[in-house]
This record gives structure tokens, C-alpha cells and sequence, in this order.
């Protein structure tokens, strides 16, 4: 049993040593990108908030 465990961690760490891993200038690209999507999809939604927001309170005579 011990050894499985062992055995289990070695192989995990030889799978590892074959990843290739992305290098900075790729790190950065790609979490630009993603901080780039974030921002433009809370804007659609904050968007869509205000409308149906706004919806919602003509529809029930909510609005001020």
C-alpha cells in the first residue's frame, strides 16, 4: 500500500517534468486576454441589469 502511494507521486512527478509549460510573455498575453473578456461581459451585464431593471419596474408600475 505504501509503496503505491509512493509509486503514485513519482509518476506525478514525471508527468510534470514533461508538461510544457508556457513562458512569461504567454502568462501575461493570455491573462490579459482573460481580464479583457472579464471586463467587456460585466459590462454587457450591467447593461442587461439596467434594462431589465428598468423593464421590471415599467411593467409592474414600479417606476419613479
Amino acid at each position: 500500500m505504501l509503496a503505491r502511494f509512493f509509486n503514485y507521486f513519482r509518476e506525478a512527478r514525471a508527468e510534470l517534468a514533461r508538461v510544457t509549460w508556457p513562458n512569461r510573455d504567454e502568462v501575461i498575453q493570455s491573462t490579459e486576454a482573460v481580464l479583457l473578456f472579464t471586463f467587456f461581459m460585466m459590462v454587457i451585464l450591467w447593461v442587461y441589469d439596467l434594462f431589465f431593471g428598468w423593464f421590471v419596474q415599467l411593467v409592474t408600475g414600479f417606476l419613479r
